[in-house]
C-alpha cells in the first residue's frame, strides 16, 4: 500500500510541475555531455599526437655514389633506433607515386605535375619517428646526426610543418578546454536553478504531509525518485547524442584541419557510460533528497 501511495506521489509531482521536470532532464543531459566531452577530448588529444607520430617523416636523400646495399642497411639500422618506427629506402619512381597521390587527395590538378618525372626525385630513406610528446626535438638531433653519416648527402627534417601541426594541436586542445568550461558553468548554473526550484515547490507540500504525520521517507521518497529518474532520462540521452554525434562532428572538424588518420575517431566504452550514468543518477538521489526538506517544528505552530 505504501509503494502504491509513493508511486501516486511521483505521479502527481511529474504532472503537477512538468516543465520543472523536464528542464531538470535537461539540465542532466548538459551534465552528462560536458563531463563525456571532457573525456571524449582527452582521447582527441592522445588521437591528434598520434596522428602527429605518424606522419613525421625525416627525410635523408642519398648521395649519388650510395649504392642499393649500403642505402638497405642504413635504413635497417635506423629501424633498429628507439625512436624510429620505421625506415623505408625510396627510390625515385616510388618518392613521385607518393607525390602524386598526395596531390590527388590535396585536390592539385593533375595537370600540375605534367612536367615532371620520377628522375627529377632523388633516392631517399623516409624515417618514420614513433609518436612522442618531444617530436620537433628528436627530429632535429636525428637530422644532425645522419648530416654526418657518409652517403647522406642532405636531410630534412620538417620541423617547420611539425611546429605547425603542434600549434594547432594545441589552439584546438585549448579551444575545446574552452568550451567545456563554458557549458560546465552553464550546466552548474542550471543545476543550482533546478535544485533551488525543486526545493521551493516542494516546501509546502512537506508541511502538509508533516501535518498529516507522514515519515521523513514519505515525505522525501517521492522528490528523490522523480529527480533520479529525470537524471536517468538526460543522461541517457546526452550518452546518446555523443554516442551518434561525436564522430560525425570530429571527422568533419578533421578533414577542414587535414588530418586523415586510419583510426576511427574514439568513443566512451560501455564502461565509462555505465560509470557516468550511475554518478549521475546517484547526484539526482542526492539532489532530490535535498529538495525536499522537512518542516522543522516552528512551521507547524
Amino acid at each position: 500500500m505504501k509503494a502504491v501511495w509513493i508511486a501516486r506521489s511521483v505521479r502527481e509531482q511529474v504532472g503537477s510541475h512538468r516543465a520543472l521536470v523536464a528542464a531538470a532532464a535537461a539540465t542532466f543531459c548538459l551534465l552528462a555531455v560536458a563531463a563525456g566531452g571532457a573525456k571524449l577530448g582527452t582521447k582527441t588529444a592522445a588521437r591528434w599526437r598520434a596522428f602527429a607520430g605518424q606522419n613525421v617523416h625525416v627525410i635523408a636523400y642519398l648521395a649519388d655514389d650510395t649504392d642499393g646495399e649500403r642505402a638497405l642497411g642504413l635504413a635497417q639500422i635506423l629501424g633498429r633506433s628507439a625512436t624510429v618506427a620505421q625506415a623505408t629506402v625510396l627510390d625515385p619512381a616510388e618518392a613521385f607515386a607518393r607525390l602524386e597521390t598526395s596531390a590527388v587527395g590535396a585536390g592539385v590538378a593533375p595537370k600540375t605535375l605534367e612536367n615532371l618525372e620520377p628522375t627529377y626525385f632523388p633516392r631517399s630513406i623516409e624515417i618514420r619517428l614513433a609518436p612522442a610528446p618531444d617530436l620537433a626535438d628528436r627530429a632535429a638531433l636525428l637530422a644532425i646526426r645522419l648530416r654526418e653519416v657518409p652517403g647522406i648527402a642532405q636531410v630534412d627534417a620538417m620541423t617547420s610543418g611539425l611546429a605547425r601541426l603542434a600549434l594547432w594541436i594545441d589552439l584546438g586542445r585549448r579551444l575545446g578546454q574552452g568550451m567545456l568550461v563554458a557549458l560546465a558553468l552553464v550546466t552548474l548554473v542550471a543545476l543550482v536553478a533546478v535544485f533551488m526550484r525543486s526545493r521551493t515547490t516542494a516546501r509546502q507540500r512537506s508541511l502538509v504531509l508533516a501535518q498529516l504525520g507522514d515519515t521523513a521517507t514519505g515525505i522525501r521518497l517521492p522528490t528523490c525518485l522523480w529527480m533520479a529518474a529525470a537524471a536517468l532520462l538526460g543522461s541517457g540521452v546526452g550518452a546518446l547524442l555523443l554516442r551518434f554525434a561525436w564522430r560525425p562532428l570530429l571527422s568533419r572538424l578533421e578533414r577542414s584541419l587535414g588530418i586523415v588518420s586510419t583510426l576511427a575517431p574514439p568513443l566512451l566504452n560501455p564502461r565509462e557510460v555505465e560509470i557516468g550514468l550511475a554518478l549521475v543518477l546517484l547526484l539526482g538521489l542526492f539532489m532530490g533528497y535535498f529538495a525536499a526538506p522537512l518542516p522543522r517544528a516552528s512551521d507547524h505552530a
